[in-house]
């Protein structure tokens, strides 16, 4: 209903203004002229209402009816000629704003078009040719300005839509924050360990099976599962230290893709590495992490198979496919993923806006294939670079609002055939010159103020030099809108708590800009006689003008003090969710911590123990023993695969990748 309650404030002012007030004086008013007015305003009324849903077929019917309306009643006047429907008119202006506010920026331009093309056609038979021009100026300003100001209170609404949406996702991820952090700790956690753990269990086992014909496997073992063992032991170490400090649990940079087909290839896969790609950090980090578990599935499940490992850039961005033919030989680590890989895999790509999708081919073998974006376009620039357009033209019709009056006043004085063309154009230039800089006014607030104070008086040099008559000095009386402009400026733009003196300043330029003109009037012989009446007049000039310059720097203030409370209010509430948020976050972390420091470092710790022993039976069943407990464990964490063996190749997982 609220939609309805402006057409209808517009509806009662109107039929009080007129023909109420005539009436009411018990002046006699012909019925037709008030039935047909009663008729304008009702269907103004009605269609204003639905502005909302058909703002432009609205703007089309308001500015016919309205102009219809005001030819029912041609020669009423209340203070000027073709004034009685004054209220009714300013339909149009609510029908305009409507259209930017709901409409693109094309049918916006179109529209207020259409309404300066339509009322200037109106004002061929209502204003003498010579007025014609300014008229047309004046509401094409006045068009502009409205539409301006809609797309301004577009762009506005949509920020506090969006800043509502990141309220509510921020509420979201409170919600989901235990959850999101456990699938993000499983990922980690077996991106981490799982890749060590499973390469001591496939090296040991070969050597087991190969030891008698070859002893030297044996020994070379025992290194490997040292080495790789303590480095495993290392990583999760560093893990139960992080996780509860809520550090990041990423390790450095990740090595080149060729780095990590030479790991595997000295656990005896045949890996061909071909990266025809060059990524960024972000992308690399993912890829790397995608690699990595795509090739551990292949030593698991397809030992000494022929993997090819792919990096390059197609029309849908970086792609990433690894791919092997088939186990060569029987796998010593099958069972022993958790049922992750492919959930991870799907999880590191969509981080970034990719996919990644697994299965097997044809002939045999399985292909894992994930396609990253590439790097996000600067839509916000754009959206900021029309952001920018709405604020200028609002600013050029602040401009021309404040040229209007001085305009007018030199219209006049052109019209009357009195100045040399001369002293005409040096007016224009210094009412230009004036009032231009506002255009800077909401980057540049207090440089904007200075150059209007400076320019105020240029209108009285021109005087004091001649190059304008003295007793045409009038003409930069009606100058002062552009300080007023200036003053709201900075007391709304700027944070600094003294801009209370940009008021004070203004005020004082105008005040003695029009002392000087009226001091140069040519009033009395007596030139004393001359110079208190300036003064006079200049106090008096400075009384009148206290109330507006001190409503502009208020209404400006308030502005600011409403923008900031509301970016204050919005950021907060965000802020607070978050650190909820966050809370959970590190609760669950430190919960895993603990969990992983009683079930699975224990298992781990007898991995280097054991090599150093020289004890390869205790070494692959203490590494399977990690690799249980970690997968025990990362059940309780998140939503597994279909959990698979290695006796059905084809039927690994639903549609994925074995997965560790």
């Amino acid at each position: 209903m609220r939609i309805w309650a402006l057409p209808a404030l517009l509806a009662a002012a109107q039929l009080f203004v007129w023909p109420g007030t005539v009436l009411a004086r018990g002046d006699g008013v012909p019925a037709g002229q008030v039935a047909g007015v009663v008729a304008a305003v009702v269907v103004v009324t009605v269609a204003l209402g639905l502005r909302a849903r058909v703002p432009v077929p609205v703007t089309a019917i308001v500015a016919v009816v309205a102009a219809m309306g005001g030819r029912l009643v041609p020669g009423v006047a209340l203070f000027v000629p073709g004034d009685a429907l004054l209220v009714l008119s300013a339909a149009e202006l609510i029908a305009l704003f409507s259209v930017s506010v709901r409409c693109s920026r094309r049918a916006t331009a179109l529209t207020a078009a259409g309404l300066v093309a339509w009322q200037s056609v109106l004002l061929l038979d209502d204003s003498p040719i010579r007025d014609l021009p300014l008229d047309v100026l004046i509401n094409a300003v006045i068009y502009g300005v409205v539409a301006a100001a809609g797309r301004v209170r577009r762009r506005w609404v949509a920020e506090r839509s969006a800043a509502a949406r990141r309220l509510a996702e921020a509420e979201r991820d409170r919600r989901e924050a235990a959850a999101a952090e456990r699938r993000r700790l499983a990922r980690e956690l077996h991106d981490v360990t799982a890749h060590h753990l499973t390469s001591i269990v496939v090296n040991a086992s070969t050597a087991r099976f190969l030891g008698d014909q070859r002893p030297e496997l044996v020994t070379e073992s025992l290194e490997f599962a040292a080495r790789t063992g303590r480095q495993a032991l290392a990583d999760l170490r560093r893990l139960v230290a992080l996780m509860p400090r809520g550090e990041s649990l990423s390790d450095p940079p990740a090595p080149s893709l060729a780095d990590l087909a030479d790991d595997f290839r000295q656990l005896g896969q045949v890996v061909v590495a071909e990266v025809d790609a060059a990524v960024d950090a972000k992308t690399a980090e993912v890829v790397h992490a995608i690699a990595r578990e795509a090739l551990t599935n292949t030593l698991r499940y397809a030992p000494g198979a022929t993997v090819r490992l792919r990096l390059s850039h197609g029309a849908a961005g970086t792609q990433l496919l690894v791919e092997d033919d088939g186990p060569a030989g029987e796998s010593s680590a099958g069972g022993l993923g958790g049922g992750r890989g492919l959930t991870g895999m799907r999880e590191r790509a969509a981080s970034i806006g990719g996919t990644v999708s697994a299965g097997p081919q044809q002939p045999h073998g399985w292909r894992v294939h994930a396609v990253l974006p590439p790097h996000a376009s600067a839509a916000t620039g754009h959206r900021m670079r029309r952001w920018v357009r709405s604020q200028a033209v609002l600013d050029a019709g602040l401009v021309a609002l404040a040229l209007l009056l001085p305009l007018s006043g030199l219209a006049a004085y052109v019209a009357e055939d009195r100045p040399a063309p001369g002293a005409a154009t040096l007016a224009l230039l210094a009412m230009v010159a004036h009032a231009a800089p506002l255009l800077w006014r909401r980057a540049h607030p207090w440089t904007v103020l200075a150059a209007v104070a400076l320019t105020a008086g240029i209108g009285p040099l021109l005087v004091a030099a001649g190059a304008v008559p003295a007793d045409d000095g009038w003409l930069f009386l009606f100058a002062g809108g552009a300080e007023l402009v200036a003053v709201h400026a900075v007391a709304a733009y700027t944070t600094r708590s003294r801009s209370g003196w940009a008021a004070v300043a203004a005020h004082t330029s105008t005040v003695l800009a029009l002392g000087v003109l009226f001091a140069m009037q040519p009033a009395d012989p007596d030139r004393l006689t001359t110079v208190v009446v300036a003064a006079v007049l200049a106090v008096l000039a400075a009384v009148v003008l206290a109330g507006p310059f001190a409503g502009a720097w208020l209404a400006g203030a308030a502005a600011r003090r409403r923008r900031e409370r509301r970016s204050a209010r919005e950021e907060n509430a965000v802020a607070t969710v978050a650190a909820q948020a966050e809370r959970l976050a590190l609760d669950e972390r430190a919960r895993v911590a603990a969990g992983l420091r009683d079930a699975v470092l224990q298992h781990a710790a007898r991995v280097p123990r054991a090599a150093d022993q020289g004890d390869l039976a205790t070494v692959l069943d203490a590494a399977r023993d990690a690799l249980a407990a970690m997968r025990t464990m990362l059940d309780g964490l998140g939503p597994a695969d279909r959990k698979t063996g290695p006796a059905d190749q084809t039927t690994k997982e639903v549609t994925s990748s074995p997965s560790g």
